[in-house]
């Protein structure tokens, strides 16, 4: 079920993205070149100035935001997961050994500790309004959603390989999706440390380091961090930008094309 349903989540995904994005056009409709109307480039939000990509991460931070809300208080001050609510341990936390489909991509936008959810949120508004802004919102979320998916479903596979039964949360996965396509578009970027601006490194450096410390905590047993997540996200960052990203592409326009025949078989 989780293979079966990853599958669903990226194909979906994708296949939705383009039929929204084929349906906008067409409600446009025919524009002379001097007529058509300009791109919503930002909105007013209570004061404050938004782009649309920025938008579409806040979003995604928002969601966040209401889940680690509702663990806060589920726990209580308590250090166990198993004290949250029966709902939050199963939509929003998953069990490598449970079979269960849905916490994969539920799992992405749950965080229990502060740290936790600080972190990964201050590093998807660094690298996501770039990221949606050149793939386009609708797109991004598809991605992002993907990626999520992917990349829990990794670290699943390496916790039955490894026979870890700790359960897994974190939008981690999806986030470092996100600085891995970034750093293998551009590998001579210079990427900052959250907590220490004032250093950087290379990107191309910044991801292999980061993947040698997950191989490290592999092979070492280390139990911190979800580290089979975080190797399969920097593999499906690699993979998007050589090739992934293209056949993502090449799925959409076919969706296009059967979702136009699929139309004029109605009209």
């Amino acid at each position: 079920r989780p293979l079966l349903f990853t599958g669903a989540v990226v194909v979906g995904g994708l296949g939705l993205a383009a039929i929204y994005r084929d349906e906008e056009k067409r409600k446009q409709g025919f524009q002379w070149p001097g007529q058509r109307r300009p791109q919503l480039a930002a909105l007013d939000v209570m004061g404050w100035r938004f782009t649309i990509p920025q938008l579409v991460c806040g979003g995604i931070i928002g969601l966040n935001t209401i889940v680690f809300a509702c663990w806060t208080r589920s726990l209580r001050g308590s250090q166990s997961l198993e004290a949250a609510y029966p709902w939050l341990r199963k939509f929003f936390l998953h069990y490598p050994f449970s079979g269960r489909a849905l916490p994969l991509v539920g799992s992405a936008f749950s965080h229990a500790t502060f740290a936790h959810f600080i972190f990964n949120m201050m590093a998807l508004w660094s690298f996501g309004p770039n990221l949606a802004r050149d793939l386009g919102p609708e797109n991004f979320i598809a991605f992002y959603f993907s990626a999520a998916a992917l990349t829990s479903l990794g670290g699943m596979l390496v916790k039955l390989g490894t026979s870890c039964t700790a359960p897994s949360l974190g939008a981690s996965g999806a986030v470092l999706w996100m600085a891995a396509t970034t750093a293998f578009r551009f590998p001579d970027a210079q990427f900052g440390i959250i907590f220490l601006p004032f250093f950087t490194l290379p990107a191309s450096t910044m991801i292999l380091g980061i993947a040698s410390l997950d191989c490290a905590g592999l092979v070492l047993g280390w139990k911190m961090f979800d580290h089979g997540a975080h190797l399969a996200a920097v593999l499906c960052g690699y993979i998007f930008v050589n090739g992934g990203y293209q056949a993502g592409v090449n799925l959409q326009q076919q969706v296009v094309f059967q979702w136009r025949q699929f139309r004029k078989s109605i009209k």
